[in-house]
């Protein structure tokens, strides 16, 4: 299973005014962590754009185990666990000491630019993810 890490750290901007990270922002960390996977694939999102398909979260889960604090330094795991139909990732986010703060699933459906659904994600993304 393909499967890579990418560290970042809860920022200023990520906190609430108890310097807890707002529950929202966990969404960025999952994004940021797929975008840095796509481009090592070397397709992402403005490639999909050129290639004339999108690829819109359609389902997002996430469970919140422990919270993550401002300026900590936080391991995103990303795991591809579908890329035919659909394309579904499995996330864990790690502080330091390695303790789960939370678990993520995303889903992705491929559309046209036009949102018309394709219903299978395009062989030239599924073969550029196998790649690595």
């Amino acid at each position: 299973m393909l499967s890579r890490t990418y560290e970042m750290c809860a920022e200023f901007f990520d906190v609430d005014s108890m310097g807890v990270v707002w529950h929202g922002n966990y969404a960025k960390f999952l994004e940021i962590a797929r975008c840095r996977l796509l481009d090592e694939a070397h397709f992402n999102y403005i490639k999909m754009r050129q290639k004339g398909f999108a690829l819109p979260i359609i389902k997002m889960d996430l469970k919140y185990v422990k919270p993550i604090l401002f300026n900590d330094r936080i391991f995103v795991e990303i795991t591809l666990q579908e890329c035919d139909v659909l394309l579904k990732f499995i996330y864990k986010i790690l502080n330091a000491k390695e303790e789960t703060l939370c678990i993520a699933h995303t889903t992705q459906a491929a559309t046209t630019l036009q949102g018309e659904v394709i219903f299978e994600i395009p062989r030239d993304l599924q073969e550029s993810l196998m790649l690595l």
